[in-house]
C-alpha cells in the first residue's frame, strides 16, 4: 500500500466509526470525549468514546481489516433495531472495490492523500446531522466487511506459541470472524409482521469519498424507507417527510 494511504486510512477509518457510533445515537452523547480529538484539521471535533472497551474494540477491528484489506471490497457499518438485531435499519458504506494496492510512492502525495480523507468525512458528518434523530436505546450495531478470496481459520502453524501475544493476536485475527450472507438482514421486516405490510424500500444516499491516485473509496448510506411514522417512532423521535416515502 502507498505509505501516505497506509499512514492516513487508520484514522479515516477509526473517525469514520466514531461518527457514526456518536451521530446516530447507538451509545450517549456522554460517554464520548468531544472537545478533544480533532482530525484532518476539520472544524469540528472528533466524538471519542471514553469506554476503553469500545476503544479496543475499534482499534482491533481497524488494525485486522487493514491486515486483510486486499481482500476486501467492502465495509459496512449496520445500525440495527435494538428490539430485533436480525434487522438493518441503517447502513454506511465504504467501497473498496476501485481501491488499488500499490506501493508506488510517487503516484500520490501526502496531502492529496490527507485533503480525500478530510473531504470525505465532512461529507459524512454533513449528512449525519440532517438525519432522523434516533431514541435512546433504539439501536446497536455491528460491522459487515464484504472480501473476496479470503480464507480464515488455516493460517495456524505448528509451534505457534499462543502463550505469546503476538500471536494469539494474529490466530484470533485468523478466526475471529462469522460469515454472513450479503445484505443480509438490511430492510427485512419481523416475521409477524411481513404479512401485514410491504417490504420497506431501500434508500440510497452518495456520500463524498475518496479519489486521488491509488486511493479511491465510494463512500454511500443505505437507509430503511418506512410506509408511515408509525412503523419509525420506535427508532426516531424525529422523521421527516424527506425521509418518509409513501407507497
Amino acid at each position: 500500500m502507498n505509505q501516505w494511504v497506509a499512514k492516513w486510512l487508520r484514522i479515516y477509518l477509526k473517525s469514520y466509526i466514531s461518527l457514526i457510533l456518536y451521530h446516530r445515537n447507538v451509545y450517549p452523547a456522554v460517554s464520548f470525549e468531544l472537545t478533544t480529538y480533532q482530525s484532518f484539521n476539520l472544524p469540528q471535533f472528533i466524538p471519542v468514546s471514553r469506554h476503553e472497551g469500545l476503544i479496543s474494540y475499534i482499534e482491533e477491528l481497524v488494525t485486522d481489516l487493514l491486515s486483510k484489506l486486499i481482500h476486501t471490497y467492502r465495509v459496512s457499518v449496520c445500525i440495527l433495531d435494538s428490539q430485533d438485531e436480525s434487522r438493518v435499519l441503517e447502513r454506511y458504506v465504504l467501497d473498496f472495490s476501485e481501491f488499488k494496492h500499490t506501493e508506488n510512492q510517487g503516484v500520490v502525495t501526502e496531502t492529496e492523500v490527507f485533503d480525500e480523507f478530510r473531504t470525505s468525512l465532512n461529507s459524512l458528518i454533513t449528512r449525519l446531522e440532517k438525519l432522523p434523530s434516533v431514541r435512546n436505546g433504539a439501536v446497536s450495531f455491528e460491522i459487515a466487511i464484504g472480501t473476496v478470496q479470503l480464507e480464515l481459520g488455516h493460517a495456524i502453524e505448528t509451534g505457534w506459541d499462543l502463550r505469546s501475544q503476538e500471536q494469539l493476536d494474529a490466530f484470533e485475527r485468523d478466526v475471529n470472524w462469522v460469515k454472513c450472507d450479503e445484505d443480509e438482514g438490511l430492510g427485512e421486516l419481523p416475521a409477524q409482521l411481513q404479512s401485514q405490510q410491504p417490504t420497506p424500500r431501500i434508500k440510497m444516499m452518495a456520500l463524498v469519498g475518496c479519489d486521488a491516485g491509488p486511493l479511491v473509496i465510494h463512500s454511500f448510506i443505505e437507509m430503511v424507507m418506512f410506509t408511515n411514522q408509525g412503523n419509525s417512532g420506535t427508532v426516531y423521535s424525529q422523521y421527516d417527510e424527506d425521509y418518509s416515502f409513501q407507497f
